[in-house]
């Protein structure tokens, strides 16, 4: 595993690469029920990282989505857009500090 990680950490090209193909891989996955995205997308921001331009603008676009299911005049998509919203919320607060440690491991310890 250290290997692994020295490799990812000298080569940023291959972790963009492969960062992009799991991107690629979890939002095939969300529009078709028969693979799971969650996974792919999870890899995708640890490779990628979560300060990432494409990342951060697809997360934006995400709650933009959101925010418009919430307020949306049919009552039925209106309760689906509060019900994801609660799951998007309760999902980030767990993911966020595990992949924050994941991050700090794969880059290494701060030279400041």
């Amino acid at each position: 595993m250290l290997a692994v990680i020295r490799f990812l950490r000298s080569n940023p090209s291959v972790r963009r690469i492969l960062g992009l193909t799991f991107l690629i891989i979890g939002i095939i996955g969300s529009l078709f029920p028969i693979i799971p995205g969650w996974p792919g997308l999870l890899m995708a921001i640890i490779f990628l990282g979560r300060r990432d331009r494409l990342l951060r603008r697809l997360h934006l676009i995400a709650r933009l989505v959101l925010r418009w299911l919430r307020k949306a005049p049919v009552p039925h998509v209106r309760g689906a857009g509060q019900w994801l919203s609660n799951q998007y919320v309760e999902l980030r607060r767990t993911v966020v500090p595990h992949l924050i440690a994941f991050e700090r491991n794969l880059d290494g310890p701060n030279p400041l």
